[in-house]
């Protein structure tokens, strides 16, 4: 994703951002107990060739809720992605290998005595559990995401078997939150600012849209964080307002922020000006054509009156002559007083 991907990740790294969208998704508020600490999600991957890469999460936090504990990733899509079933069953084996290692490494090192039921030879016991990884997707594009949703959207149609061959297929499901097509029901209900950023990425479709929407928000866009301007920057297509913004820092957050609805009235301004710069220029470039249009039918109104009263008493010599110099010619428009 790039620039969206980064912008959207720094974002979305802030629990009452995050509250909002599981919120959302359950369509009830969480318990009290909710809270959610980020961690570290870089895993190092090695393919069939022994070729090592790297993936990192967008947001991986332990969570807790309801007394339960678990792993929440949040992963940020601004397109829709046909391998992407796979990619997050790509992000998520490592994370299980590296729990499953945790425990075996924690068993030998505290020595413990296996049962019969215990798997003596891979170090684990019966009662061991790793973590869950609840994954929730964010789509943040303007097309709609149908397919693939499961890893079983992304192989060839299995209904030729018998329904027990096609069980022996696993799968991988993709949980997806569509988050331009949120109703403003919805947005209205969340406690955190994200209810704005979707809001203007819901009101880009004309200029007159978003300007009245910043200003029927205006508590909000007079203080919008940096990190909202970048999403905002990155997901919409209001590229002039950056370029007017001037980041302040909040001695209260200890974040920086800008004034939209300031940087929107400087834009309307210098629009103004530019406007009367131009109108000008036009004027005073229409009024000099005009001019001279003019002055070269004054100027051969001129010497065809001239030409006509020469010719009347014969002298043809005078109007050769008037032809070929200039001040004589100018004499004789005194001479006639023309």
């Amino acid at each position: 994703m790039g620039e969206p991907n980064n912008a959207l990740t720094a974002y979305m790294n802030r629990p009452d951002r995050i509250q909002s969208v599981l919120e959302c998704y359950l369509g009830q508020n969480l318990a009290q107990d909710w809270e959610c600490e980020e961690i570290r999600g870089f895993y190092t991957i090695q393919n069939s060739k022994g070729k090592l890469s790297f993936r990192q999460r967008d947001n991986l936090g332990k969570a807790c809720l309801a007394g339960f504990r678990f792993l929440l990733g949040l992963e940020n899509q601004d397109s829709v992605n046909l391998t992407y079933p796979f990619r997050l069953l790509e992000i998520d084996s490592p994370a299980y290998g590296k729990a499953i290692e945790d425990i075996q490494e924690k068993n030998q090192r505290c020595k413990v005595i296996y049962d019969k039921e215990d798997d003596f030879k891979y170090y684990y016991r019966k009662e061991d559990q790793i973590i869950p990884i609840l994954n929730l997707t964010l789509y943040w594009g303007k097309e709609n995401w149908n397919r693939p949703l499961c890893l079983r959207d992304m192989m060839e149609d299995l209904s030729p078997l018998p329904q027990k061959l096609q069980d022996l297929a696993g799968d991988y499901k993709v949980h997806l939150i569509c988050m331009r097509f949120i109703p403003n029901e919805k947005l209205a209900e969340m406690d955190s600012d994200l209810k704005y950023v979707l809001g203007i990425m819901k009101h880009t479709g004309s200029r007159k849209r978003y300007e009245n929407y910043i200003l029927e928000n205006s508590d909000f866009f007079k203080r919008v964080p940096k990190n909202a301007v970048d999403v905002i920057d990155a997901c919409t297509n209001i590229k002039d307002i950056r370029k007017s913004l001037e980041f302040v820092l909040n001695p209260a957050t200890g974040k920086k922020e800008a004034d939209v609805c300031k940087a929107l009235k400087d834009i309307k301004k210098h629009a103004k000006r530019q406007g009367i710069k131009l109108g000008l220029a036009q004027g005073m470039e229409q009024g000099l054509e005009q001019g001279i249009v003019q002055g070269l039918e004054q100027g051969t109104l001129r010497i065809n009156k001239l030409n006509q009263l020469l010719l009347a008493q014969g002298r043809q010599e005078d109007l050769l002559r008037s032809i070929t110099v200039p001040v004589f010619q100018k004499k004789l428009f005194g001479e006639y007083q023309i």
